[in-house]
């Protein structure tokens, strides 16, 4: 487990980036990612559950798919879908305890790749943050349940033409329904997620202070609206090695 520190100001356990190969698909504005077949929109809606016949459903064991609608500027009217393979992949699924007391432990899916031959990589955290309370350490996830968005976890955070994206900032519609929920090695944690996200700027948001929030999420002229689903099986506790 590297040092680097994903779940920003919430979990202390220590998070990996090695990036995962560069995947070889044509960039536009179909499907992107390591599949190469015909992506069905999800048609998920906040607080919807998972169909069982939905493309990119629950039945992932380590992987994750997202389908991204871009607002304003940069990406203005640009949507993708991009599913991903996270077996056997480094520091990608992070589940640890470091830095925490036992019994707490955390969970945060990171991924870094390349969309093709576009310049500008993609920088993607799903991050569930502290499963099992311990003192000091509040659950932000202790049981499978909906998670409206708010400024703590559970968030999705993703970076992607150097302009960052988070679920955190006040007032954005959406949640993550986790669907199965597990906090021992080998369990399985599954859900989806719907919702908008805006351009975040300047240092990591805690909650602490409204005013530093609504400053770091005062450009609204760059959101992105987001529907996907993830499964993950829980690798060994601090493991740098998804099953």
């Amino acid at each position: 487990m590297r040092a680097s520190i994903l779940i920003l100001g919430f979990c202390a356990a220590a998070c990996g980036s090695k990036a995962s190969p560069a995947d070889t698909a044509v960039v536009d504005d179909a499907v992107l990612g390591s599949d190469t077949s015909e992506l069905a929109d999800l048609g998920l809606r906040s607080g919807d559950d998972i169909g069982v016949g939905v493309v990119c459903g629950e039945n992932w064991k380590q992987g994750y798919c997202i389908k991204f609608t871009f607002h304003g500027q940069k990406f203005d009217g640009r949507t993708f879908t991009v599913q991903r393979d996270l077996t056997g992949t480094s520091s990608t699924v992070v589940f640890g305890d470091t830095h925490m007391q036992p019994p707490a432990v955390s969970l945060a899916i990171h991924d870094t790749w390349q969309l093709g031959t576009y310049k500008d990589p993609l920088d993607l955290n799903i991050v569930l943050g502290n499963l099992v309370k311990a003192p000091g350490f509040p659950p932000f996830v202790p049981q499978a349940a909906d998670y409206p968005f708010s400024c703590t976890p559970p968030y999705l955070d993703f970076s992607y033409g150097n302009i960052r994206y988070r679920s955190t900032c006040p007032g954005l519609a959406g949640d993550i329904n986790v669907k199965q929920w597990s906090a021992t090695p080998g369990g399985q944690v599954s859900g989806r997620f719907a919702g908008h996200l805006q351009q975040f700027l300047g240092a990591n948001d805690d909650c602490k202070d409204a005013t530093v929030v609504a400053a770091a999420c005062k450009s609204a002229l760059n959101t992105v609206d987001v529907e996907g689903t993830f499964g993950v099986t829980l690798p060994a506790l601090n493991s740098d090695l998804a099953p």
